[in-house]
């Protein structure tokens, strides 16, 4: 597929910890689009996903110290004087849409401004189609930036976003030319939501994609030891404390292993201090954020992936138990990658995470919460040599198949492709 068309992606910042964003990205310009990003914060530190060339991306920045900034102020009076009735009903909009709660109302207000600032750079790019991830602000951004551009907006849906019951969910559904959703739950969730009636939204599956070829098997590398790994964002839901538990299972059983747990978050200290009252330290290694380059070399090591993710009740993070009641994981992209280099997975029946790995044929899916049932599984598969390669074999097909980042963009890009016409077409 090859297009001229120019897609705005409106983001938190950028590079950053959301990998399949990024691979989504540069997929899609290696498919011949044009993408400019609109990020509403600064990159982070460590550029996580390393394997790619961040300097394709034309990236523009709004930061939060912009807000009251004389740009912002010229920006807005450009959209004023040159679009008075789009603008005027654009505030409308705002105050109709939003004002239900101050929570709401607040987040609009942001967006709004932010939406104008990005204006004139979106303008003179030519920007044709507004693209979002998670149903959060960054949506709210591109609902105002379309209005001023007058051209449509689509959005990903993950997981707690739009399972869970955020204010005007419904609203940012309807309103956009098409939903995607990275899983299965996701869809159904996006789907319960679309008005049939009076509106022509659809909504697709697009999974979070990886380059198979650079996140390939390579069993040169593989440790003498039995070596197991997560990586992941360290917080509640990932289920790490059992993971240190089922370690201390094996360690008991005087079975020589070593654990490396990847990641940074809110639990790294509860978990250093688990490991050092169990007396794991020779065990575990708490790696902090690391980012592909080191992360595909640490796997090309391992045995086993395992990430034992559990259901958190009341919210957690960025998900306000007033709006999620039970959070709960889609499909990672660190499930993704180790499946990727051929890595057999053990995971939970928590979310989404069946819909990837399946139990006995391309990894193994336990009870959450089962620190004995993840120490039997986990020496089930460091016992059984052929085990560990029969399941690895069908974790990488199961990527090629259904996850691979070209093929993936490819499918996105022919729905904001159709999407762009049919708004040429009214």
């Amino acid at each position: 597929m090859r297009s001229n068309n120019v897609i705005g992606y409106i983001t938190e910042g950028f590079p950053g910890v959301m990998t399949f964003l990024e691979r989504e990205i540069l997929g899609l310009i290696q498919h011949g689009w044009d993408v400019s990003v609109f990020a509403l914060h600064k990159e982070t530190l460590v550029h996580y996903a390393a394997e790619l060339d961040q300097s394709l991306v034309d990236t523009h920045y709004c930061l939060n110290r912009h807000l009251l900034s004389f740009k912002m102020l010229q920006s807005h009076l450009r959209i004023l004087l040159l679009h008075p009735k789009v603008y005027f009903q654009s505030i409308l909009f705002l105050l109709r849409t939003y004002r239900t709660t101050w929570y709401s109302f607040s987040r609009a207000i942001y967006a709004f401004m932010k939406a104008g600032y990005f204006y004139a750079d979106a303008k003179s790019l030519g920007v044709e189609h507004l693209h979002a991830h998670f149903a959060g602000r960054t949506v709210d951004v591109a609902i105002f930036l379309s209005q001023f551009l007058d051209v449509g907006f689509s959005f990903t849906g993950h997981s707690n976003d739009v399972t869970g019951n955020y204010p005007l969910l419904q609203n940012k559904i309807n309103l956009a030319s098409f939903v995607v959703a990275e899983n299965e739950r996701a869809l159904e969730a996006m789907k319960s939501h679309i008005i049939s009636d009076v509106c022509t939204v659809r909504a697709h599956i697009v999974h979070p994609g990886v380059n198979t070829q650079y996140f390939r098997p390579n069993r040169e590398s593989k440790s003498d030891v039995p070596t197991l790994i997560a990586v992941t964002r360290l917080v509640e839901s990932k289920g790490l404390d059992d993971l240190v538990r089922a370690c201390s299972v094996l360690r008991d059983k005087e079975l020589q292993f070593h654990c490396n747990i990847v990641g940074d978050g809110p639990v790294y200290h509860q978990l250093q201090s688990q490991i050092h009252n169990s007396s794991l330290g020779e065990y575990i290694t708490l790696n902090g954020a690391l980012t592909s380059v080191d992360i595909v070399q640490l796997l090309s090591e391992a045995w086993i992936f395992v990430l034992p993710c559990v259901r958190i009740l009341g919210g957690q993070g960025d998900h306000p138990g007033e709006f999620v009641s039970v959070v709960e994981d889609g499909i990672p992209s660190s499930i993704v990658e180790a499946m990727s280099v051929g890595l057999p997975v053990v995971t939970t029946d928590v979310g989404s995470l069946p819909e990837i790995v399946e139990n006995s044929v391309n990894g193994i899916v336990i009870s959450e919460r089962d620190p004995d049932g993840l120490s039997e599984a986990l020496l089930q598969l460091i016992d059984d040599s052929a085990l560990r390669d029969t399941l690895g074999r069908k974790a990488r097909k199961t990527i090629i198949a259904d996850f691979d980042t070209a093929v993936c963009t490819s499918v996105l890009g022919s729905l904001m492709s159709t999407a762009i016409n049919n708004r040429r077409v009214v």
